[in-house]
């Protein structure tokens, strides 16, 4: 690992224009971005088909999931009904644990979301940044962005989210946007875009230059 490599992971509630706030530190920053990219580059290095890690991204095991593994289940290739079996999820996971650690070693980088700030918590340059946003404007993003009426995107909201909580908390042992595991919280109903990617890179720069 280069010493001089730093690491920016945010994790977001949906709607709260994560996305948008990683990719213009990327351009500012000059350094890779990795969210869905976190995906295609797990099946590259792993083999297995990109559907696989698309079908369990950033979904919670279950109960099934932790039987196999106290009795020690093996491993066994992901196909099938296997695809979406509760033991799979827990080995997709390693795998994109391997490559999140892998891709913060070839260079700084900005992750979304995929508990990259629990994976990387060793990391010496790492901060992690949670973003947050009012709900009504939660709900006017997620309409335009995916053409849904309000009561819809409302409900995709909450379904999101529920999601990558149980993910999030099931994963790390630590609680989905709880601001005592954050290096910085950030509310984009506040703040605007630009106004939250200048703060965070401000910290990058007083924390890492």
């Amino acid at each position: 690992m280069k010493s001089d490599n730093y690491i920016i992971c945010i994790g977001r509630q949906l709607g709260s224009g994560g996305r948008e706030v990683a990719k213009k530190i990327s351009e500012r920053l000059n350094i890779a971005y990795y969210d869905k990219e976190i995906i295609s580059e797990a099946s590259l290095h792993s083999g297995l088909n990109k559907s696989c890690f698309e079908n369990v991204d950033e979904k919670p095991s279950s109960f099934l999931n932790c039987f196999g593994m106290e009795y020690g289940f093996p491993f066994y290739p992901i196909s099938g009904a296997m695809e979406n079996s509760c033991l799979s999820r827990d080995n997709l996971f390693q795998i994109q644990c391997d490559t999140i650690t892998m891709l913060s070693q070839k260079g700084s980088a900005v992750f979304v979301g995929r508990a990259a700030d629990y994976i990387l918590r060793d990391h010496p340059r790492m901060l992690s940044v949670f973003l947050t946003a009012n709900i009504s404007d939660r709900i006017e993003r997620v309409s335009k962005l995916a053409q849904v009426d309000h009561a819809k995107a409302k409900q995709m909201i909450s379904e999101c989210d529920k999601k990558r909580s149980e993910f999030y908390n099931y994963y790390t042992f630590r609680e989905w946007g709880n601001a005592a595991g954050y290096d910085m919280c950030l509310n984009t109903s506040v703040l605007s875009i630009n106004q939250v990617v200048d703060d965070i890179i401000k910290v990058v720069v007083e924390k890492f230059f």
